[in-house]
């Protein structure tokens, strides 16, 4: 019978640390979270979607967490005290970038005539790949050529997407997105208006990122980033302009989210610690 008693004790001890093991490897919503591997460019994109949804999920939670405290201290007018972070954050909103969602492998120039056709507004479709590469899908008037390209580089891990029109005024850019992870193990984000770099430990959680988006200016597709396989930057990066050149900068550096923006007049800092509000990550899983 003690036997018995023994062995029942020991197969519970196993079961708690099995628990155990599972709760510890519960991830939360800022967390990063890869799920498809898959070399290529929807398989790059979905990476680059999951590097986002960590630092949107860390600064959104944090904000929101520090904006509620605001309001249960003040009286009324919550919207006016100092600290109240009246601003959203939400990069990387780029209207066209939805096009490529059906650029892949299969796609060819006959069903992408037949999926794009309530986008053309009557113009014509042209669309040509390699399946794996190069995506590019144009949209064709007799003024004007509305340009949709997606380079992939298999070996860097590594996107760039391009909205271009050219009409009799000339060829420019109207958006651009890239996505690459650095040699140092760094993932960085590139539009024309916003740079992003983040660093994730070895268990998926964010050990620092840097966010920020220029007001009245433009990076260009000529500052690239796409396909280098050994890019070396650094946390200096994002700000490779003068500050005042933002309209906001978001910031993560040890357990402190730094929020700065200049969006309602003067340049504003709160700066929010994360150990303050570390209950909130759990109820967003």
């Amino acid at each position: 019978m003690k036997k018995v008693l023994l062995l029942i004790t020991a197969m519970l001890l196993i079961f708690c640390s099995c628990s155990n093991n599972e709760v510890t490897k519960t991830k939360t919503a800022d967390m990063l979270d890869i799920t498809n591997d898959d070399l290529d460019f929807q398989g790059c994109r979905s990476r680059m979607d999951s590097v986002l949804s960590a630092i949107k999920a860390k600064t959104v939670i944090l904000e929101n967490a520090h904006n509620a405290k605001v309001r249960t201290n003040a009286e009324n007018e919550y919207f006016l005290e100092k600290d109240y972070i009246l601003t959203s954050f939400e990069p990387f909103l780029l209207d066209s970038f939805r096009l490529t969602d059906r650029f892949n492998a299969e796609l060819d120039s006959e069903t992408a005539k037949t999926l794009y056709e309530l986008e053309s507004n009557g113009m014509e479709i042209v669309y040509n790949s390699d399946g794996e590469t190069y995506f590019c899908l144009q949209m064709v008037s007799e003024v004007s050529v509305r340009e949709y390209k997606v380079e992939y580089d298999k070996k860097a891990d590594s996107f760039r997407y391009v909205y271009s029109v050219e009409n009799s005024d000339g060829e420019y850019t109207e958006e651009f997105l890239e996505f690459l992870k650095t040699e140092n193990g760094a993932y960085v984000i590139q539009s024309d208006d916003t740079r992003c770099y983040v660093e994730f430990s070895d268990e998926d959680k964010i050990v620092y990122f840097c966010c920020g988006e220029l007001k009245n200016e433009k990076f260009s597709v000529k500052e690239s980033i796409f396909g280098t396989e050994k890019l070396a930057v650094d946390r200096n990066w994002v700000l490779s302009r003068e500050k005042t050149k933002y309209a906001n900068v978001h910031t993560y550096s040890e357990g402190v989210l730094s929020h700065e923006d200049c969006s309602s007049g003067p340049w504003k800092t709160v700066k929010i610690n994360e150990a303050d509000f570390a209950s909130a990550f759990y109820a967003h899983k």
